[in-house]
């Protein structure tokens, strides 16, 4: 397993330290499983409930479609704000194309596992 911290001088680095202490950071980095098409870690089932909890505050009024597309691109400009505000700092934490893709990917996943386990009255 790869143990990623953020210890770099980037702005990204100063936001989480702001919010988030190290020890949770360095646990969330942990990579759990990786090959060549998929990377996991703690940040994944973070990105996970974030589509769950993201679910849960849509207004019922306006259709599944839109909200699961304002998902989408609300993790695409999330993870491209992350990128660039990591942009000059520890290359171990500037994350590769696959995490990126991936942290999407789990987000969507989220909001999808509760859009087809859920009641249909909720």
């Amino acid at each position: 397993m790869v143990n990623v911290s953020q210890q770099g001088n980037t702005l990204l680095d100063k936001i989480v330290d702001l919010i988030i202490p190290h020890h949770i950071v360095a646990f969330l980095n942990q990579t759990l499983y990786r090959n060549i098409f998929i990377i996991i870690n703690y940040w994944s089932f973070v990105h996970i409930v974030s589509g769950i909890l993201f679910y849960f505050i849509k207004p019922k009024k306006y259709p599944i479609n839109d909200w699961f597309i304002m998902w989408f691109w609300a993790n695409l400009l999330f993870e491209i704000v992350e990128y660039v505000l990591a942009l000059g700092g520890n290359a171990l934490f500037v994350e590769e194309l696959i995490d990126i893709i991936w942290d999407i990917l789990w987000g969507l996943i989220g909001f999808g596992i509760i859009y087809f386990i859920k009641p249909k009255s909720l």
